[in-house]
């Protein structure tokens, strides 16, 4: 990132960046500590969820029900249809973000959280990438991938080999919580899994919206604008904008395009529209899901 970025906005960038994502993904009135030991959940059963909030509360539709990217479905075990480029010396590796979302997908639909973790592990590196100020956002999600992956070690370990299975087992005992989180609980999988996928369309947008225009186009506009259509319906007046200027620490659209290794700017075109199409098709079996059961506006 150049010195003509406003590097002085730098420091208060990522202190007002931590904010919006704690607003985004940090689970109300329960700490992680006070209720897994050495990355195991507590073993607790809740009472009855309750009933979903009505719709009738302001969304905007494009985060409700199942509306979502109309891209092909990915296919569990189907080898992806060219050679991604692999970066020699580099955390982040778009092979492995892709080998992952696509393992991800079985062949009768279902989300194999295991394989659902390793996609967000590579898209944690992507955005250590994008420069300090998105260093909170990296640290919170990867928050968020523990309690799952601590749910996944437990004693109800076979409940969470899948997205489905993982749903269906919160939800008959009681441990979602539809309303509000009662106190003393861990937070459900299910609610954990909802932040990392509104931030999973977050991504998904940018980096369509990165892939598709032109070279005129600031990639701090693209991402705010991904952001006011997956995340700012859910955060207060304040933190949307403090986002705003969050956006402002963004790299240069080539140091975004430099990310993927690709050998000019047509060939990293063509590998974010791949990644895209796989990062939307995990989205969508998500989405449907969660709008079957209720599940898109937890607290």
């Amino acid at each position: 990132m150049g010195p003509q970025r406003l590097p002085w906005l730098l420091l208060p960038t990522a202190a007002l960046l931590g904010l919006l994502f704690l607003s985004s993904l940090r689970l109300p009135e329960v700490h992680l500590s006070a209720c897994v030991r050495g990355g195991w959940p507590c073993g607790w059963l809740g009472g009855r969820g309750e009933t979903p909030p009505s719709e009738e509360d302001g969304k905007p539709p494009l985060l409700a029900r199942t509306s979502g990217s109309r891209l092909p479905l990915p296919r569990h075990g189907i080898p992806p249809p060219a050679r991604a480029p692999r970066c020699p010396g580099q955390a982040f590796q778009i092979s492995r973000l892709l080998a992952a979302f696509r393992a991800c997908v079985t062949p009768d639909g279902e989300i194999l959280l295991g394989e659902y973790l390793a996609g967000w592990k590579e898209l944690i590196k992507l955005i250590d990438t994008l420069g300090a100020a998105f260093g909170l956002l990296a640290r919170e999600t990867q928050t968020k991938m523990e309690i799952l992956q601590g749910h996944r070690a437990g004693p109800h370990a076979p409940h969470y080999r899948t997205l489905q299975a993982m749903v269906a087992f919160e939800l008959r005992r009681g441990l979602v919580g539809l309303r509000a989180l009662p106190p003393g609980r861990p937070p459900s999988g299910c609610r954990t899994l909802l932040r990392l996928h509104r931030a999973l369309k977050w991504l998904e947008l940018f980096l369509g919206k990165l892939s598709r225009s032109g070279p005129e186009e600031d990639p701090s506009q693209l991402c705010a604008e991904a952001y006011q259509a997956a995340l700012a319906p859910y955060h207060s007046w304040w933190v949307r904008q403090a986002a705003g200027l969050a956006f402002l620490a963004l790299p240069s659209r080539q140091e975004l395009y430099g990310l993927v290794c690709a050998e000019g700017e047509r060939e990293a075109r063509a590998v974010l529209l791949d990644a895209v199409g796989v990062i939307a098709g995990v989205y969508n079996v998500t989405q449907r899901l969660y709008a079957a059961r209720g599940l898109l506006e937890l607290p």
